[in-house]
């Protein structure tokens, strides 16, 4: 658990007096330190959902402990420097995060693009409907699942990796972020963990924050599990777990475009029983009662919920947590899926490392960039094989022990 300090009082969140403490703070425009490291890293206070919030301060994650909760590998090693204070703007005096999307919330002209070439996966948008200049569908999944901390795995977390979980975590994500002047936690729709002994109460509030949606003027925004997809009379229906009496229906284009922009996705979610395959949408309500989607775009997840694009990242993701390590996943957000990137950053030694994954047959136009990627980075990195898996170091135990300068 995190320490932070105060007016020279050391305290955690567990402090019976936390919420005070943040609000005396938050009237006086004080700000916290995060005691991770040795000088401490400023945070600011943010206030959403009636409760105050620690939030770390804009691209100061890199500077606190690797083990600490505020945690983030520097921008150079994911998406989130692309799209960071043009997409993503952070008011640090009112706690309010100003989002721009790329696609639209509400009818009215559509934003599609030129459908892709089959051929040329670089030009593939992130959603059915994209571009490149503001925060697209995927581009908004990975910001709130990163935000919400379920990009990172520690072995201590494992009995909380479930969907009540996560959907409590993507909701206080989405809290304090604002688009087109609509609070984000009024937009966004996760439905609850069904249980059978409490449907009628959940469903009641499920059918309650549905009809929320009928508003012609403005789109909800669904983010769930797939649990299957069906044909419909008309088009097709995506069913969602948890939400098995309220499918999300799409019409012919939609689905073979679907299908066509995320084959991928779909392929390793078919492949891979123990995944989860998760879908970002927006939706309205029509005159009949029934949710129709508008756009929409999809991410796998492992079965601990951590995302992945490949087998091999999977392969990855998976021997981390068997080996017992922490390690935060690295999101593409806008970034094209040629691009390559780094898989995950090891946050259990005393330097972060950053994994990136051999990949054979990806060509030397691959191989260059990351090891391009690695001479400009200031970050140690290692270059993991799947056909060889293994890592350098081990697990920090105690006090810091391991230490290294060198970019493998």
């Amino acid at each position: 658990m995190s320490h932070y300090r105060l007016d020279g009082i050391e305290f955690t969140e567990a402090h019976e007096e936390f919420q005070n403490i943040l609000a005396r703070a938050y009237a006086n425009k004080q700000r916290p330190m995060c005691l991770c490291v040795a000088d401490g890293v400023e945070l600011y206070i943010a206030y959403a959902h009636e409760r105050y919030w620690l939030k770390r301060m804009p691209n100061s994650g890199d500077h606190h402990h690797p083990g600490c909760e505020s945690y983030e590998p520097p921008a150079e090693l994911s998406g989130l420097g692309q799209v960071y204070g043009s997409a993503i703007k952070e008011n640090l005096d009112t706690g309010v995060t100003q989002l721009k999307f790329d696609f639209r919330l509400a009818p009215g002209k559509s934003r599609t693009p030129a459908p892709a070439s089959e051929t040329d996966e670089a030009a593939k948008p992130t959603s059915i409907k994209a571009s490149e200049a503001k925060l697209g569908l995927r581009g908004l999944l990975h910001y709130l699942w990163e935000q919400s901390g379920w990009q990172r795995w520690t072995p201590a977390t494992e009995s909380r990796r479930n969907w009540h979980g996560l959907r409590k975590a993507l909701l206080g994500a989405c809290a304090g972020k604002v688009a087109k002047a609509m609070p984000l936690d009024e937009i966004v729709f996760i439905p609850e963990t069904f249980i059978l002994e409490r449907k009628d109460e959940i469903s009641a509030r499920t059918a309650k924050s549905l009809a929320c949606s009928d508003n012609q003027n403005r789109f909800r925004m669904l983010i769930g599990e797939l649990k299957e997809i069906k044909p419909a009379r008309f088009g097709h229906k995506l069913v969602i777990k948890h939400l098995p009496e309220h499918p999300f229906y799409l019409n012919d284009q939609t689905y073979k475009r679907m299908v066509k922009q995320f084959d991928a996705e779909l392929l390793l979610w078919r492949g891979i029983e123990s995944s989860h395959l998760i879908v970002i949408a927006t939706f309205s309500i029509n005159q009949a009662g029934y949710a129709e989607l508008d756009n929409l775009s999809l991410m796998n997840v492992s079965s601990q919920w951590i995302p992945f694009e490949t087998a091999d990242e999977l392969a990855l993701i998976e021997y981390l947590v068997a080996e017992g390590r922490s390690f935060s996943k690295c999101l593409r957000y806008n970034l094209s899926r040629t691009k390559p990137l780094a898989s995950a950053v090891l946050v259990d030694i005393r330097m972060p490392l950053a994994l990136y994954i051999a990949r054979d047959g990806a060509g030397d136009e691959s191989a260059d960039g990351i090891d391009g990627l690695i001479a400009d980075s200031q970050t140690a990195s290692y270059i993991w094989d799947p056909k060889q898996p293994g890592l350098p170091f081990e697990p920090q135990q105690g006090k810091p022990q391991i230490a290294y300068a060198a970019t493998v």
